[in-house]
């Protein structure tokens, strides 16, 4: 190959000295010495700083186009060995892209065009050369955009590859349909792996969707998808029947496409196999309602069937009654037979108790040996007393275990509504205290809840004391940290819980003066105290130490509902300055379900402020996991009483399990209350619970000591 010309030459200076000279790598393909000088002294008057090589013959070009790239060809068309067209069908074989002009001292018009229609950029005479330095200009900016364009069609090219290759490996599906032919041009290989066709078939239009859907869903589904055309977007659940019968349910979330006119062109969809977690949740339901060892509801559900109840027999102004019932001595079968003797007479007797009730009443086990009956509709306190009866006799017959025959009897003590009390917690204490008079009364009997006047007395002394106390802030507030459980144990949040400092009493328990402060409705002003003074601390802490530790907040029902909380909460973020993202409000299962559409309203207002919203001592209430869905929650916290026994007791384990894997499909951030030993912190941990509190961590401390554990964690 022939040595480059022109590398280390100085060039005359610019016309404008404050040019500075392009650089420009030229390939010229010349057999005459002088026409070279005339090219690259044109180009040079041009601006041009000219690295070059010429050649002149096909070998040496080919050898210079081999060897590197160049930025522009300025070829004479008569050469020893061939023509400016040879030339040219030589470099658009090798570098197609490559800028060609044709100089020629006299070539004809025709033989012009053919070059031009061959690939030449343009063609000069050699006796008029003043355009060569505009042309090289025009050819090279050309050459460089059609570069970059090429640079960025292969970017698209890459990333779409990347899209589909993405799209390929999702489990869930994703889908797009034309409007308002609703024709599908678009479906990932996921279908096939949950409907059980493929997604050619669905495209080619041999399987129809739609009939796929379960027939019961599918009215609904087609209400959905029209629905969704004029709103502009779709949530819904529905099942699908697979080819081999199998259910599948889909959780699908579409939005609708406009184009640049505002008219509606495509739906593009995501749908989500949910069947596991649909699963998950039956069990869940499950085992958070129903007693493991009788199959009779437990607590959980004799609460939303005994609200239920009161809501009823308040409309109809009926009477119902709510009977608590204790074994006599059946800690002695247990300590003499062992538990499995003893869990064995317990399923005897629920059996019998159900027996003797109406389909309409329930029979509830609370754990160990006690049971609440739930009476509704009951026409006077003597029908409860009846079925008490009937009860008692059922339990007479002795129950053969092992050979031997037990008798077992049992204390019955009643309370009726609206007479004994007008709410759930009130008609279970007081038919609890009714029940311990029958077995102070000397057992296997039954008795009815008398008022004590006493007991009354000392709750009006109680109440103007609370009057008082919020004159007087008598309250003050401790917080209980919450701890990342995956990163150590680094303080994250606080839990704000407020104490009464009585002045003779001393601390009172929240046990006594709560449960009064909402019966008073005093609770909605000792909660904006409580607000206020979190919102003061939180926002002292956040500047301190973290500013994304957050302050969890309880809220009671009156609060939420009987004030404006919203504007509450506002009205104290802005007074404090506290970041709405520091703000935790907690609030119970059974508080969100009295009215749907309210509760899905103030939540919604408070997402907007920018607040977390958190489910407390979730899995006591009402779990309704269908309206879950429904409410904005950030957090779900696992009651206490669950992970208390989570070391060794199998279904605890199992609900807590569930409850975080729940939690996890949906999005939610979990809390484990109630941690205390390292035994439950391995498990929660292994089951990938991220917060954890309980004493195990710290129990509820003054916001000086709060402040000084922030203080040993932060050095």
């Amino acid at each position: 190959m022939p040595p480059l010309h022109g590398r280390d030459v100085e060039y005359p200076p610019s016309r404008d000295a404050d040019v500075v000279a392009r650089r420009l790598r030229a390939l010229i393909v010349e057999d005459n010495p002088v026409d070279e000088l005339l090219v690259l002294a044109k180009l040079r008057a041009a601006g041009f700083a000219v690295e070059h090589c010429r050649v002149d013959s096909v070998a040496a070009l080919e050898a210079a186009l081999r060897e590197r790239h160049w930025d522009i060809v300025i070829s004479d068309y008569v050469l020893p060995d061939c023509d400016g067209l040879d030339v040219l069908a030589v470099v658009r074989r090798m570098q197609p892209d490559l800028p060609f002009i044709l100089v020629s001292g006299g070539i004809g018009e025709a033989v012009a065009v053919d070059a031009m229609r061959a690939g030449a950029q343009d063609y000069l005479l050699k006796q008029n050369l003043l355009r060569l330095g505009a042309v090289v200009d025009r050819e090279l900016t050309k050459s460089a955009t059609a570069r970059a364009l090429r640079a960025e069609r292969q970017k698209l090219r890459e990333s779409e590859l990347r899209l589909h290759s993405i799209l390929a490996t999702l489990e869930d599906i994703i889908w797009s349909i034309e409007l308002p032919s609703q024709k599908l041009v678009y479906l990932n290989p996921s279908a096939e792996t949950i409907y059980g066709v493929s997604a050619e078939a669905f495209l080619r239009s041999e399987v129809d969707w739609l009939d796929m859907v379960h027939p019961d869903d599918r009215e609904r589904m087609l209400r959905s998808l029209k629905e969704a055309t004029t709103s502009g977007s779709l949530t819904t659940e529905y099942r699908v029947v697979r080819p081999d019968g199998e259910v599948r349910w889909i959780l699908d979330r579409a939005r609708v496409v406009f184009n640049e006119h505002g008219a509606r062109i495509r739906l593009d969809g995501i749908a989500r196999d949910v069947t596991q977690q649909r699963s998950s949740e039956a069990k869940l339901r499950q085992a958070a309602h129903f007693d493991v060892l009788t199959g009779l509801p437990n607590r959980i559900l004799l609460n939303e069937r005994l609200q239920k109840a009161i809501d009823a027999a308040i409309d109809t102004e009926a009477m119902m009654a709510v009977v608590f019932i204790d074994l006599d001595r059946f800690k002695i079968v247990n300590d003499s037979m062992g538990h499995d003797a003893g869990d064995e007479l317990l399923r005897v007797l629920s059996r019998r108790l159900s027996q003797r009730v109406r389909a309409s009443d329930t029979v509830a086990r609370l754990g160990g040996d006690e049971f609440v009956v739930l009476l509704p509709e009951i026409r006077q306190a003597q029908d409860a007393q009846a079925v008490c009866e009937q009860m008692l006799g059922a339990l007479a017959p002795p129950v053969s275990i092992r050979n031997h025959d037990i008798h077992c009897t049992a204390s019955m003590g009643v309370a009726v509504f609206p007479r004994d009390g007008r709410d759930v917690a009130t008609l279970l204490r007081h038919a609890d205290a009714a029940m311990y008079r029958a077995k102070q009364s000397g057992r296997n009997t039954i008795c009815f809840h008398e008022p004590d006047q006493n007991a009354a007395s000392g709750v009006l002394r109680l109440e103007a004391d609370l009057h008082t106390a919020l004159a007087q802030q008598q309250f003050e507030l401790h917080f209980q940290p919450q701890v990342d459980l995956l990163n150590g144990r680094r303080v994250i949040g606080f839990e704000a819980l407020v104490r009464w400092r009585h002045p003779e009493r001393g601390l009172v328990s929240p046990v006594d003066f709560i449960p009064l402060a909402e019966e008073t409705g005093l609770i909605v002003q000792l909660g904006q105290w409580v607000l206020r003074q979190a919102c003061e601390q939180g926002k002292v802490w956040a500047e301190r130490f973290d500013p994304d530790l957050r302050v969890a907040v309880n809220v009671s029902a009156r609060q939420f509902v009987g004030s404006d909380i919203v504007r509450t909460v506002s009205r104290e973020l802005e007074r404090s300055g506290l970041s709405p993202r520091n703000l935790e409000l907690e609030l119970t299962e059974s508080m969100l379900m009295h009215n749907v559409g309210q509760t899905v309203k103030l939540l919604g207002d408070l997402k907007r402020l920018g607040v977390a919203v958190a489910i407390d001592d979730f899995g006591t209430g009402y779990s309704s996991l269908a309206y879950l869905r429904r409410f904005p929650i950030d957090v779900l916290k696992i009651d206490a009483s669950f992970v208390r026994d989570i070391g060794h007791d199998a279904d605890d384990a199992a609900i807590c399990a569930c409850i975080l894997a729940m939690a996890g499909s949906l999005r939610i951030e979990a809390v484990a209350e109630g941690v205390e030993t390292e035994d439950q912190l391995a498990f929660l941990r292994e089951q990938g619970c991220r917060i954890g509190q309980g004493y195990l961590f710290g129990k509820p401390m003054p916001a000086d000591e709060a402040t000084a554990l922030l203080a040993r964690g932060a050095a």
